[in-house]
């Protein structure tokens, strides 16, 4: 008897848990999190003026006015001495907006000894810094020496300066290779790659221009220019007319993940 008196009493008190685990109320809680983002991008623009930095490029063009404005701490510049006198970001902009109509009108009929400015310069229109490599194409001719035919001066303050990386063997001028590219008729260029020795901040402009002018030779006739023909240097518009390509390209890459410009575009170029 005393045995079931037991197992009763058990019996009410489970029921008892089971009453009040019935009744209980839980604290909850729960938290969500969203967190927007901002992709980054790399993007540039390369343009061309007639201004060089410092002005008098060496060309000969007396179109080209002198700079006034006096180079300042505020100008935020590294490369371009204080007290200098200087075209500024907006003035340089603001000629490479009619650089083609002074092409199309000054360089449409270039003769011996005459030159015409092309002062290429990059600016950072993306996110990120990154990067920034320039490369200057001249025709190379295999008979006649570029001097002969092609007058063209880069600007040596662009290495010298320390903005961009000198030459190979330390040369105060970038890295030159001879026929180092071929263009789609098979024309071979000499290359000039300047390389921007540090990251070119976002909304940055280089400060440097890499070019000077472009021209033919003073001493170059009409046998020099049928040669050129002949070698592919100049070639033949649908229309008849003569004509001389140099060609530009820059190129960018993300700084980040690199530790110098060299290896920057060591991937740039192995993922071409």
């Amino acid at each position: 008897m005393k045995k079931k008196l037991t197992a009763l009493c058990l019996c009410v008190a489970l029921l008892a848990v089971a009453v009040v685990g019935a009744s209980l109320a839980y604290f909850t809680d729960t938290k969500s999190a969203t967190n927007t983002f901002t992709v980054g991008n790399v993007k540039i623009d390369l343009i061309e003026s007639r201004f060089h930095r410092e002005g008098n490029d060496n060309s000969g063009d007396t179109s080209i006015p002198d700079p006034t404005h006096k180079v300042v701490a505020d100008d935020g510049m590294k490369y371009v001495t204080t007290g200098h006198t200087m075209f500024t970001n907006d003035e340089i902009k603001a000629d490479a907006a009619q650089y083609s109509d002074y092409i199309g009108k000054h360089g449409s009929n270039m003769v011996p000894g005459r030159n015409f400015a092309k002062c290429p310069y990059v600016i950072n229109t993306g996110a990120n810094d990154a990067y920034i490599r320039i490369r200057v194409m001249i025709p190379h001719d295999g008979d006649v020496d570029n001097g002969g035919i092609i007058n063209a001066m880069f600007c040596s303050t662009a290495t010298s300066s320390g903005e961009f990386q000198q030459g190979a063997n330390g040369e105060n001028w970038p890295v030159v290779e001879a026929n180092g590219y071929t263009g789609e008729n098979g024309l071979k260029y000499d290359v000039y790659t300047f390389t921007r020795t540090e990251p070119l901040k976002a909304g940055a402009m280089t400060e440097w221009n890499v070019w000077n002018f472009v021209g033919i030779g003073k001493n170059v006739t009409n046998a020099d220019i049928e040669k050129a023909i002949r070698n592919g240097v100049i070639t033949t518009t649908e229309t008849g007319a003569l004509s001389l390509n140099v060609l530009v390209q820059a190129d960018a890459i993300q700084a980040e993940g690199f530790a110098n410009a060299t290896a920057a575009f060591a991937a740039f170029d192995a993922q071409a």
